[in-house]
């Protein structure tokens, strides 16, 4: 299987076509080269409200809305490219309207037209105060023709047990598409992602967002850098990192993964970290406080 990750940077188009043209020329340049699974980064779908020109009101809950009147010409397109050039793609998320307010939403499309959603789990302090966001309800495992997937948008991935949930469900791909202003945010990410291969011995895969949008507070700084982490293990690269791309550079990174490959790990490599997983349980039940002072 081909893997093809984004580092995306979202701008302002005149029109929905010039949106959409925009849309189709990313796909049909990972298709083109062979990639078979496409993932974009969290609040890429910010692109979908972003039609004119800057006006200046950065406000965002004028975003969030702006989104959420979108969200369904947004994962219409994703449908139809997935279906038109034969691939499975995690849209850019964005908000939407969830059962019990709006929530930051990722999309997963496959060729045959059958969509499936996740929605963010643990939301950060500014799409709680700022956003006025819904936490998600439930973790997802889609289970496509490439494999099982789960997603954990950006700060989902900082908490481990939602990436042991979804891979007690048989998860087998986990994408974290991420949306971080700062250095220290993406660190936060990145590191995580690469804990979560490790422990679950499985593979992540990161997209994040990139550049600098005028005129919408939600993304006006973003940076990141695109990767394939596995766990490092025999047969495998030696520090977890099946491909990267460059800090900041919009564009594709693919790479070609054998599932089985980085699997096999759990059966026949070095450690067994998610074998073993459950031994802390019996481990922390008791701490005992000694007084060395």
């Amino acid at each position: 299987m081909k893997i093809a990750t984004a580092a995306y940077q979202p701008e302002w188009h005149a029109d929905w076509a010039t949106t959409a043209a925009k849309l189709d020329a990313w796909v049909s340049n990972a298709a083109e080269r062979g990639a078979d699974l496409l993932v974009f980064p969290e609040y890429a779908g910010v692109e979908a409200a972003l039609l004119g020109v800057p006006d200046g009101n950065g406000d965002p809950v004028r975003w969030r809305d702006a989104m959420v009147r979108a969200a369904d010409d947004w994962i219409a397109l994703h449908r139809e490219l997935a279906m038109r050039h034969g691939v499975t793609i995690l849209a850019g998320s964005l908000n939407a309207a969830g059962p019990a307010g709006r929530v930051n939403r990722a999309t997963l499309c496959t060729p045959n037209g059958a969509t499936g959603a996740q929605d963010k789990m643990i939301l950060t302090p500014y799409e709680r105060q700022n956003m006025g966001l819904t936490a998600g309800a439930a973790l997802q495992v889609f289970d496509t023709t490439l494999g099982r997937i789960g997603v954990l948008i950006c700060y989902d991935s900082e908490f481990p047990l939602l990436a042991r949930a979804l891979l007690e469900a048989g998860a087998e791909i986990i994408l974290v598409p991420s949306c971080t202003e700062q250095r220290a945010g993406q660190t936060r990410v990145r590191q995580s992602a690469r804990a979560r291969a490790i422990e679950g011995q499985c593979l992540v895969v990161q997209s994040p967002l990139v550049g600098r949008v005028p005129g919408c507070d939600i993304v006006n700084a973003n940076t990141g850098r695109a990767a394939l982490f596995c766990p490092p293990d025999y047969g495998l690269p030696s520090d977890g990192i099946i491909a990267q791309g460059e800090t900041d550079q919009p564009g594709w990174t693919i790479a070609d993964v054998d599932l089985t490959h980085v699997g096999s790990a759990r059966n026949t490599g070095q450690v067994g970290n998610f074998a073993h997983w459950s031994e802390q349980d019996t481990r922390i039940k008791s701490i005992t406080s000694v007084m060395l002072r």
